[in-house]
């Protein structure tokens, strides 16, 4: 079970989204296995939403044997099995899940293992983030890195560089939305939320958003200041908090779903993710006239470039409308 189920995330959800229903995690049933999922009044579940990355199944629930149990005939995105990287290449398991690569800490007695283990996979990785630190301290001042920063501007600040990010991505900006801003917030006032920063002298480099539970640290929001793009600060970032959850004991520094190339240097293992269950009626349809309309519209589009950009403009602009979730 992660975060996604766990009581503080699920209030901090129902404030930002859900403001006049209550919101409350419930045990589903689904293919013989126990899944604790958000419910709109006890009743329905949240299966999916914004930020919302996959479930896992309670097995300590399983274990007790609950006898409260809801049925749910669907769920979009579950961790059905945790695999090395080796067997997740080997397999070519891209071709059936998608990967949440993840540190799995007790691999390793030190870090110098963990930095060998790095090194098989990229083996100039680390001594060029070494190059870039001292780069960065001669050129703009020492660094400070703070594991849990409570500062309010902080958190504005990864939200503002995230936004920026997201446009310049091509992405729908999901900082845009009021309701995806006072999410986070809510975070904050539940002691949910670590916020993680960089510091170069007294300028603010690069935050991370993140939870730590139950030994687990999740990799969620990074963001930079892209002033500083070239000394690499996300990555300086993300191998101080590397080094930190490993001095801490952690058990694992989970990355979460996405095959960012960067991800599968670090990582020992990775959850597979699909959906599990019957997809609803809808969603069927959607996808049965996607599958046959694509390749018809490929083809009566191909020779006119300039019509394939205003439609996916035109795409653009009606996903940043549906991008928001309904009350």
């Amino acid at each position: 079970m992660n975060f996604y189920s766990d009581d503080s995330f699920c209030q901090a959800f129902g404030a930002a989204y859900f403001p006049n229903q209550q919101i409350q995690p419930a045990l589903f049933e689904l293919e013989g296995r126990l899944w604790k999922i958000p419910t709109i009044d006890y009743k329905k579940p949240i299966v999916t939403g914004p930020f919302i990355d996959f479930y896992e199944s309670d097995e300590q629930s399983s274990k007790e044997a609950v006898s409260v149990v809801k049925k749910v005939d669907y769920i979009p995105r579950v961790s059905h099995k945790l695999v090395t990287t080796n067997e997740w290449f080997e397999n070519n398991l891209e071709t059936i899940y998608e990967p949440a690569p993840t540190i799995i800490w007790n691999n390793f007695d030190s870090w110098d293992e963990f930095v060998k283990h790095v090194k098989q996979k990229r083996s100039n990785l680390f001594s060029d983030t070494r190059r870039r630190q001292r780069k960065m301290e001669k050129e703009v001042g020492p660094l400070t890195f703070v594991f849990d920063d409570r500062r309010a501007d902080v958190l504005a600040a990864c939200m503002g560089w995230k936004s920026e990010q997201y446009r310049m991505s091509g992405y729908i900006d999901a900082f845009a939305y009021e309701e995806h801003v006072r999410f986070f917030q809510e975070l904050v006032n539940r002691d949910l939320l670590l916020v993680s920063s960089l510091s170069a002298g007294d300028k603010l480099i690069a935050v991370h958003l993140g939870v730590l539970l139950e030994g687990r640290l999740y990799w969620w929001i990074p963001a930079y200041d892209s002033n500083y793009k070239v000394y690499s600060p996300g990555r300086l970032l993300l191998e101080l908090l590397l080094n930190e959850s490993f001095q801490l004991n952690h058990k694992e520094f989970d990355f979460m779903i996405g095959d960012e190339p960067y991800k599968w240097y670090y990582a020992t293992h990775t959850r597979l993710i699909k959906e599990m269950g019957t997809p609803p009626i809808s969603l069927r349809l959607q996808r049965s006239t996607k599958a046959i309309m694509k390749p018809i519209l490929s083809s009566a589009i191909r020779p006119f470039p300039g019509l394939k950009k205003s439609l996916k403009d035109i795409q653009k602009k009606v996903q940043a409308k549906l991008y928001q979730v309904t009350k």
